[in-house]
């Protein structure tokens, strides 16, 4: 099978020749570690999503056994932000009362130029069988970014009319967005919208259903494209309300917040799993022969009748180690086949 077959079949919940192997992101210095130079094409998308542009550069497809690329088609967040070892991290958000609403300036989500360097990245690499995936996003996250998280929620219950009008605006986004990118020519659709972390939902289970949920409902019903749900945390409290959604993956699935071979029992007949190799230890603090061992483990875990897709358990950061991910590879082609 080639790369872009192997991800369709696992994605509708059949068996391909091996566990494909999928990333959202690939940062530049780690690139540069596995590469060992800094003379190849960089991701052009930092953490911030500011334009479009590639989030995987494309020379590390040379080592390591990755079965996808990844374009971002999102619309910007409104945040202040920090460097730290390389990376744009996010300290707060910008749009604190009605008055900033003016600061929210998107590109025109139905602008054929707009998609152009979308275009230009199907068209560079159709013919790498490679699986070609787009990033975007639906809306909650990036209004709770844009506000400040604290903020976000005081005033969900301060000012919810202010919450929801700058919501329906990212969401008319997504919506208009979506609708474009159905047609380009990408194989598949990854959305962030992180609602959990390690002990629960972010917000109440209520909140979500009522409130967010049906907002969503109103970009995924425009998706044609399979697609995967990517959020941290344990979102165990809201994942039948996700799952109406329709998607056809979840990722990343994070370790020490959700079992997932446990969640391969419930819901594997529904859902295809992605992810879950440690980030917090294994990738990046750990040894290769421990790497090694936790992919050959989720392999023989999760692997038996497809519907599993092998990731990390959220993108290849800055501070992986290399030697661990070249170790995740070998482990990959070692015991990926079936």
């Amino acid at each position: 099978m080639t790369s872009r077959e192997r991800v369709l079949t696992a994605l509708n919940l059949k068996q391909p020749d091996r566990i494909p192997w999928v990333e959202s992101n690939v940062h530049n210095r780690l690139a540069e570690k596995l590469l060992q130079r800094a003379d190849f094409e960089k991701a052009t998308v930092t953490q911030l999503f500011a334009v479009p542009g590639m989030r995987i550069p494309p020379s590390v497809l040379d080592v390591i056994a990755l079965d996808n690329l990844s374009f971002s088609i999102a619309p910007p967040r409104f945040v202040k932000s920090q460097a730290f070892e390389g990376m744009d991290m996010i300290a707060d958000g910008l749009i604190k009362t009605e008055a900033d609403l003016e600061k929210v300036i998107l590109p025109d989500p139905e602008a054929e130029e707009f998609y152009q360097p979308a275009r230009d990245f199907i068209a560079r690499f159709r013919g790498s069988n490679r699986a070609l995936g787009v990033i975007t996003r639906m809306g909650i996250s990036n209004t709770y970014l844009s506000t400040g998280i604290e903020h976000f929620s005081l005033m969900l219950y301060d000012n919810p009319k202010f919450v929801f009008h700058l919501m329906d605006i990212f969401v008319d986004w997504a919506c208009k967005a979506v609708s474009k990118i159905n047609d380009l020519g990408f194989d598949f659709l990854i959305i962030p919208e992180d609602l959990a972390w390690k002990q629960g939902p972010l917000f109440s289970p209520k909140t979500i259903r009522e409130f967010f949920i049906p907002r969503m409902k109103k970009v995924a019903e425009k998706i044609k494209l399979p697609w995967i749900y990517h959020s941290d945390g344990n979102i165990l409290p809201i994942l039948d309300d996700l799952l109406t959604l329709g998607m056809n993956g979840l990722a990343n699935v994070e370790p020490n917040a959700i079992d997932i071979v446990a969640l391969k029992k419930s819901y594997g007949h529904r859902i295809c799993l992605m992810g879950n190799i440690d980030l917090h230890y294994t990738l990046t603090r750990g040894t290769p022969e421990e790497t090694e061992a936790e992919v050959k483990k989720r392999i023989q875990e999760l692997g038996p009748g497809g519907g599993y897709i092998l990731a990390s358990s959220n993108g290849l950061t800055a501070y992986c180690l290399p030697e661990n991910v070249l170790a995740m590879s070998r482990a990959l082609l070692k015991y990926g086949f079936y």
